[in-house]
């Protein structure tokens, strides 16, 4: 027999309610209230031990939607910053971009490598250029393209 851990989870959770309700009620005796702090703690476990339990029942199908959803959304991410930091025409929206490339590095999600080889895939130059902001980039190529004499 299979249970539906997420059922019995929110119903035990449920019944908590009247036991804490009990515990706090200044009319029964002290025993009666003690009584059922205990059972609201007993089912509050009870009910979190379901609850874990449900949180095991993902289908594959799930588990493969997950997948699917968080590599789309990285992906997101990786394109929208190095779109920002490659094409921004103005330092402070390379600024965000930079800002949000930090962000997600103090994050443990580091995207670095994934925005160079955006960047590079699609021939937008040396992505170690488009880490530089659009003012330090420019003064950068007119030194490099500076007549020798």
């Amino acid at each position: 027999m299979s249970i539906n851990h997420r059922a019995e989870a929110e119903r035990i959770l449920a019944s908590v309610d009247t036991a804490i309700a009990a515990a706090f009620e200044k009319d029964l005796p002290i025993e009666d209230q003690q009584h059922a702090a205990v059972l609201g703690g007993v089912l509050t476990n009870r009910g979190l031990a379901h609850a874990v339990l449900a949180a095991g029942q993902t289908t594959t199908a799930d588990v493969a939607s997950y997948r699917h959803t968080i590599h789309t959304l990285r992906f997101a991410l990786i394109r929208h910053v190095a779109e920002g930091l490659a094409l921004s025409e103005g330092d402070e929206a390379h600024g965000h971009a930079l800002g949000l490339a930090k962000y997600l590095d103090s994050v443990d999600l580091n995207v670095d490598q994934d925005v160079d080889a955006y960047i590079e895939g699609l021939g937008w130059g040396e992505s170690r250029d488009a880490w530089l902001s659009p003012t330090a980039r420019k003064a950068k190529w007119d030194a490099e393209c500076e007549p020798p004499w």
